[in-house]
């Protein structure tokens, strides 16, 4: 059995693999069907956050192969498959749940090569974007200095020097907020606001929070068992090409919560400073927006 699995593998590397994730998610409608993505541009985003690594994945196969002594500890040959087509059999099983022999067919490839896919495929995810609960940052909104100078103190923002307040935004990966905090006072560090904004409740352990460098929150969330995950720092004059590809994904991720903050702050409302005379509801209207961002449709991941 072992002699027929490895040679259907070797016909299906010789042989030359058309991309059929055209084929198959060539509307929005598809790729909802297939990959539950809300829609091409939210899968794109998504596509390119994970494809820099994903040209060195290991597969299971040969893994396996490894654990048991019986091959080097070396990555996998280049398969014939286009990567993207491997990620789309690993939607189509996963979130769709069809059936090995169904995508074996689609793609005509052994059922065998559909459950090395997704097993490998599982395991890449688990090692880049594991468990990344929520994408983390915080934004400010200018308001009408008040008259009283101990609040003025409280509300002035050094970075933005002017009076503002503070708030925490969550992100899941694919655009919709899972997580806002109440309004703060301007002088209020990122870590202060993670601290009382009731998020760390939240949190699993073994859960993933990505923000920027300067969320300085890796102690508060070893407290509650979840991880940060934020760009590496240079070590040395150069980063290493595993940096640059994490450094590259988790920008691209980023841009979610940065589109996300982009919307909530579209709404007029923000474009000068919040009068004093709104400064009781302020908390409920920037409540409002985040919630409603979340009705407005997919995201659009087009360069500004």
């Amino acid at each position: 059995m072992n002699c027929i699995q490895d040679l259907e593998a070797k016909l299906e590397t010789a042989l030359p693999t058309p991309v059929l994730f055209s084929r198959y998610c060539a509307s929005d409608d598809q790729i909802r069907f297939y990959t539950k993505f809300p829609s091409e541009r939210v899968f794109k985003i998504f596509w390119e956050s994970i494809a820099p690594s994903a040209s060195r994945l290991v597969y299971w196969s040969k893994a396996k192969r490894t654990s048991e002594g019986n091959s080097e500890n070396s990555p996998s040959p280049p398969r014939s498959m286009p990567l993207i087509d491997q990620f789309l059999i690993y939607c189509m099983r996963v979130a769709v749940g069809m059936k090995e022999q169904v995508i074996a067919d689609m793609f005509q490839v052994s059922v065998t090569t559909v459950s090395h896919v997704t097993i490998t495929w599982a395991n890449e995810f688990k090692k880049y974007c594991p468990g990344v609960r929520v994408i983390l940052d915080c934004t400010e909104i200018a308001v009408a200095a008040p008259s009283s100078l101990s609040l003025q103190s409280e509300t002035f923002s050094h970075y933005k020097n002017r009076t503002t307040l503070n708030g925490l935004i969550g992100v899941a990966s694919n655009g919709l907020v899972t997580f806002f905090s109440p309004l703060y006072t301007g002088s209020i560090s990122d870590k202060e606001i993670t601290k009382i904004s009731g998020i760390l409740p939240l949190l699993e352990a073994g859960d993933e929070v990505m923000a920027d460098k300067g969320f300085v929150i890796k102690d508060l969330l070893s407290g509650v068992g979840a991880k940060l995950v934020i760009p590496p720092f240079k070590r040395s004059a150069q980063f290493t090409k595993e940096d640059t590809e994490k450094t590259q994904a988790i920008a691209r991720l980023r841009i979610v919560v940065e589109r996300v903050i982009g919307l909530i702050k579209s709404n007029h409302i923000w474009d000068s400073p919040v009068p004093l005379t709104l400064m009781g509801t302020v908390s409920q209207i920037w409540h409002n927006c985040c919630v409603l961002v979340n009705f407005q449709g997919p995201l659009s991941f087009e360069e500004d």
